[in-house]
């Protein structure tokens, strides 16, 4: 485990991407996410983040790499919950929860940004659009976990493990990190399997039916998706739950406090009314 500081000079982190694609970020903002984010550090592959069960210590921002949130049975069987990608935060809710519920675990090298909690309360009180945004974050995680229990419950082999690789292409496009339907997906079969409530023997089956079907492809870790709209059309997949919007503009009007200003003939003219 090594520790370095981050550039002095303020780069486009995949935080400040993911949250500026729900949020215009003010270069106020961006200075305190990048200010945020400046005590660094690597983990190598298969470290345990977060373990369930642990008191919660810092919060960290995924930088670089892969891992994965899981939550496992006292008799070691496993259920990958979902996967944590660069610009996702492990432990945001550590102020309002004294243990994890659930453990976090490197699937690569990582690099992760580690701060206080009390850095999340002081984002409320100082900073509400960004305390908005990652509310939304938070929002949007718990649709990923709900969709992938939809998958688990209602899709089949072929549409769970479809579903997945689109979702997966998203995510990762929002932080420039897929280009034209290249990315890297350092995920073993087991993993998937884990994942997905599938056999390996059936997550390898159904890999090799897309393969073959000309809708993705496979180099190593290398996975190209071919047609990401026949691809979603095998999964049923319905970006919806991604929430890959911009804020709703009533938000921002609330913030720049047009709504809390009274309208012509407002409350005043409703009281000689009376």
């Amino acid at each position: 485990m090594t520790r370095a500081s981050a550039r002095s000079v303020p780069e486009a982190t995949p935080l400040w991407l993911k949250l500026s694609s729900y949020l215009i970020l003010t270069d106020e903002e961006k200075a305190y996410l990048s200010e945020l984010e400046r005590n660094i550090l690597r983990q190598p592959p298969r470290s345990d983040l977060l373990q369930q069960g642990e008191k919660y210590r810092d919060v960290r921002v995924m930088r670089e790499g892969w891992a994965i949130r899981h939550k496992a049975l006292p008799d070691g069987r496993r259920q990958v919950v979902n996967f944590v990608l660069p610009g996702d935060i492990i432990g945001m809710y550590s102020t309002l929860f004294e243990s994890a519920d659930h453990s976090v675990t490197t699937l690569t090298a990582v690099e992760v940004a580690c701060f206080p909690p009390d850095r999340i309360v002081e984002l409320f009180r100082s900073f509400p659009r960004l305390a908005a945004a990652l509310a939304w974050s938070g929002a949007r995680e718990e649709a990923i976990v709900a969709e992938r229990l939809l998958s688990l419950g209602r899709r089949t082999a072929l549409e769970r493990t479809a579903h997945l690789i689109v979702e997966l292409l998203r995510r990762l496009t929002t932080v420039n990190m897929a280009d034209n339907g290249h990315f890297t997906l350092p995920v073993t079969q087991e993993i998937l399997a884990d994942a997905l409530g599938l056999s390996i023997v059936h997550i390898n089956r159904t890999l090799r039916r897309l393969r073959d079907s000309g809708l993705i492809e496979l180099n190593g870790q290398r996975i190209t998706v071919n047609d990401v709209r026949q691809l979603a059309s095998v999964g049923q997949f319905d970006e919806l739950y991604l929430h890959l919007i911009r804020a709703p503009k009533r938000l921002e009007r609330a913030f720049s406090g047009e709504e809390r200003r009274p309208h012509a003939g407002g409350a005043g003219e409703g009281r000689r009314k009376m």
